[in-house]
């Protein structure tokens, strides 16, 4: 989930259930042109992973580039704010650095000693 009703916000494990907001339960109707979108978002994907193990960094720039474009545009086809994104974002990063500040640091593997997660 994105937004005021994401994992973050509400203070959640990543893996725990959490009932869904209203408008989140409404389904997307897939088209053409987000089934095209998320087809490029893919291959992006796909391509930043082998600039990575080609180990080719300017390659791996253009193609993480492309990849943030093409997920701006699949989000704007499904009415997301980008906004919201990077707030989910924010929300995150600020609960990571305060479990860092209080002593929790992830373990090998990226647990963390605390149910308290981003």
């Amino acid at each position: 989930m994105i937004g005021g009703g994401g994992l973050a916000s509400a203070g959640h494990h990543p893996h725990h259930v959490v009932m869904p907001l209203k408008e989140d339960l409404v389904p997307f109707r897939k088209t053409r042109k987000v089934t095209k979108l998320a087809t490029r978002l893919g291959n992006s994907a796909a391509n930043c992973v082998l600039h990575v193990m080609i180990n080719d960094r300017g390659g791996l720039v253009r193609e993480s580039a492309a990849f943030l474009v093409q997920l701006e545009k699949l989000w704007k086809a499904r009415g997301l704010d980008s906004d919201q994104v990077w707030a989910e974002l924010s929300e995150r990063i600020r609960l990571a650095d305060e479990l860092r500040a209080n002593g929790i640091r992830p373990r090998k593997g990226g647990q963390y000693r605390s149910t308290k997660l981003p």
